[in-house]
């Protein structure tokens, strides 16, 4: 005798099926049409915490922020053609730095297709993210929905992780289906690929003959999970590492007495090399600047995305294969036959050198107007670093600040550190995303440093936080507009560096109050102007376990020293 199964409705189906695959949280925000979603939630509130904010932008960069954190995908429905436009910058950022998003839009009745209904969407909804997708379709039926949302989320978080959409007509809603899944396990995704034997022999012989190696630890790295393999090669070979310059994942402890740096400051590094490594690396250019050349050096690219191996460069050697495994092998097979001593001595007493090189460096810029006010940022990393617990994790989104933090702050712990890439280069990411990675891990706290001009792009997002309590410290470095703007333009000696304030890049005519803003949507808040008032704000935040906002009179000089970095590393 068959099983008897229970009708319900598609939104009751969908909700079930999140609860099956162990969704914990969903994001949401409800409107018309949207209603018998918001119900099953509401039903379902003990199994599935239902997270909202005040935009669709704001929502999705939350949600990106979640999936980075939990290094598994998120769940994220929005309005219509409006939600969907407003959330495609959680989209944008989810394919740059490969994130793992099941983002669902609900649209269009079946029944009125074609006639331009309510909230109208021309054709379907999923052409207006389809390039920034590994995957999209529109869900057919109510009874389909297990079978569409299952293998979103399977190929969201199959390497190369990115996004997925995945359309609901709203008439699905309220269609009724039978459940037919309610006692069917999801299927166990396991996937441990590494390269092949021949690859990894190919590979290891390659830096068992290098005179002069150079390693580059991209963000793959740390988002696969392999940030101790990387570490376990790189003692191995001796070798001085080098880190994409703008970094998402950090995948080399910046603390590691073979960190050298971003690849960008190690220019004449690269020039000295007979072979340089890449580890999961972006090779973003801007087209403004040179790229990065690697002159007669032998390149080796190895990489979990197939379309990263050749796109930015023509490598001699490709492998394709996830890092952990991949870098274990090749690990495995130079102890077996290892790196000659006295190479390895001195490719290890190279690295020391310059990393220590890198720390001095990096302590005069640290001192540069040290005790001075409006605070340099020099003052401003001492200060977090050393009010910050331990564990706590830095979300880096402050504009002309970010070279400086992740130079400045020392990252024994990957894990605790998240930035964004050229690739994503998306104003506003950071107060929101710094939220979604507070409630994916709610036992350390999350300090967010974000520019004052960033901030704006998406500052009702720390409602969110308030409303939900996640205890997130927002930073920011007010230094009274978009200065990087007038600061490379001083650089390029363009005429648009007398421009600030006519174009509206600065924020002082009138001046924005950014910590009576936070005080106004419930955050405790503090404005320091001089570095014992920020110790002093940092503490009293880290000691409550609640959203706090903290507006820093950050130096405008500072934007000046961030150009300077810049064109010196490009």
């Amino acid at each position: 005798m068959g099983r008897t199964t229970e009708s319900v409705d598609g939104a009751e189906l969908l909700v079930r099926t999140l609860v099956r695959l162990g969704v914990e949280d969903a994001f949401n925000i409800v409107g018309l049409g949207l209603f018998p979603l918001a119900e099953a939630f509401y039903r379902h509130r003990a199994d599935v915490r239902y997270i909202s904010a005040l935009n669709e932008t704001n929502l999705g960069l939350m949600a990106v922020g979640y999936a980075r954190a939990k290094r598994s995908a998120a769940f994220v429905n929005v309005y219509h053609a409006s939600g969907t436009a407003l959330g495609m910058m959680a989209l944008t950022t989810a394919w740059a730095e490969s994130v793992p998003l099941v983002f669902t839009t609900t649209t269009s009745s079946r029944r009125l297709e074609g006639r331009d209904q309510y909230a109208a969407v021309p054709r379907a909804v999923t052409e207006m993210s389809g390039q920034f997708t590994k995957w999209s379709a529109e869900i057919p039926s109510a009874e389909r929905i297990p079978e569409f949302v299952e293998r979103a989320f399977q190929i969201a978080n199959t390497p190369p992780y990115g996004p997925v959409h995945l359309a609901f007509p709203m008439d699905v809603w309220l269609e009724q289906a039978h459940d037919t899944t309610a006692d069917v396990s999801p299927t166990d995704l396991r996937v441990g690929y590494g390269a092949s034997d021949e690859a990894v022999a190919r590979v290891a012989d390659a830096l068992r003959t290098s005179e002069r190696l150079l390693l580059v630890v991209g963000s793959e790295v740390a988002r696969y999970g392999a940030v101790d393999a990387a570490v376990a090669l790189a003692e191995t070979l001796g070798a001085p590492v080098t880190t994409e310059d703008k970094i998402s994942d950090l995948g080399f402890p910046t603390t590691h007495p073979q960190f050298v740096g971003k690849l960008g400051m190690n220019r004449a590094l690269i020039s000295e090399s007979d072979l340089v490594l890449l580890l999961g690396v972006e090779l973003t250019e801007s087209g403004l600047t040179a790229p990065v050349d690697f002159g007669d050096a032998t390149v080796v690219v190895l990489s979990a995305d197939p379309l990263l191996l050749t796109r930015q460069l023509r490598p001699e050697v490709a492998v394709l294969g996830l890092p952990e495994p991949t870098l274990a092998a090749i690990t495995s097979a130079l102890v077996d036959d290892p790196v000659p001593d006295a190479r390895r001595s001195a490719g290890l007493d190279d690295a020391r050198a310059r990393h220590a090189a890198r720390d001095a460096r990096n302590e005069e810029i640290r001192a540069i107007r040290f005790d001075e006010s409006p605070i340099a940022i020099g003052r401003i990393v001492t200060e977090i670093a050393r009010a910050m617990p331990e564990g706590t994790i830095v979300v880096n989104h402050c504009a002309s600040g970010e070279p400086f933090f992740e130079d400045l702050l020392p990252i024994a712990d990957t894990d605790t550190f998240f930035g964004i890439s050229s690739k994503a280069s998306a104003q506003g990411w950071g107060g929101p995303a710094s939220i979604g990675i507070q409630l994916a891990r709610p036992d350390v706290r999350v300090v967010a440093a974000l520019g004052d001009g960033g901030f704006m792009f998406s500052s009702t997002a720390i409602f969110a936080a308030a409303q939900l309590g996640a205890p997130v410290i927002f930073v920011i470095l007010n230094n009274g507009g978009w200065r990087d703007i007038g600061a490379l333009a001083r650089v390029a000696r363009s005429p648009l560096a007398d421009a600030e304030k006519e174009f509206g890049w600065l924020f002082t005519e009138p001046t924005i109050d950014h910590a009576a803003f936070a005080a106004s949507l419930g955050l405790t808040s503090y404005r320091a102007s001089t570095p014992d008032a920020l110790r002093h704000a940092l503490e009293t935040a880290f000691a409550r376990d609640e959203p706090a906002l903290i507006e820093v009179m950050n130096s405008p000089q500072d934007a000046d020293e961030f150009s300077r970095v810049f064109t010196q590393s490009n």
